[in-house]
């Protein structure tokens, strides 16, 4: 049954394998309900912010040129407001409030764009976290997309 669930909601989703894949990949997938379902597509987004804000820690601790280090550290801030609004998104989404869910994830996409624009001003540099930032931005947007599930 679950499994069936996992591709009817993903069937409305912006990624559909996306969505699948990740879902069957997390073994509590299989007993959720429809909101379980988009928990954990949250906790998996919450994963992504967390693990480019420990990469953004990272590289700063390397010797970096300054201009490269102020983009470093507008990624840094930027994701860890992000990882503050899909923490809170969570809790909204236990609290059914579901306009409150699409807001913070929302934000932490437009987070994510503000970290990518730091590198495309001038003087423009390489953005070591564009993978990752975009992968990032779609999965939330995929995430996003199951909030319609719930109107």
């Amino acid at each position: 049954m679950a499994r069936d669930l996992i591709e009817d909601i993903c069937k409305k989703s912006t990624d559909y394998k996306l969505c699948v894949s990740s879902l069957r990949a997390d073994p509590k997938s299989s007993s959720a309900d429809k909101k379980g379902l988009v928990r954990i597509m949250l906790q998996l987004s919450l994963a992504r912010a967390e693990d480019i804000y420990n990469q953004t820690l990272i590289i700063l601790k390397q010797p970096t040129e300054p201009i490269l280090k102020q983009c470093l550290q507008i990624c840094r801030d930027t994701y860890d407001l992000a990882v503050s609004r899909i923490t809170s998104s969570i809790k909204y989404l236990d609290e059914n409030n579901f306009d409150m869910v699409n807001d913070g994830i929302s934000s932490a996409m437009a987070f994510s764009v503000t970290c990518e624009e730091s590198f495309t001003e001038q003087p423009v540099r390489k953005d070591p976290l564009k993978a990752r930032s975009d992968d990032f931005f779609h999965f939330n947007d995929t995430t996003l997309s199951l909030l319609d599930l719930f109107k």
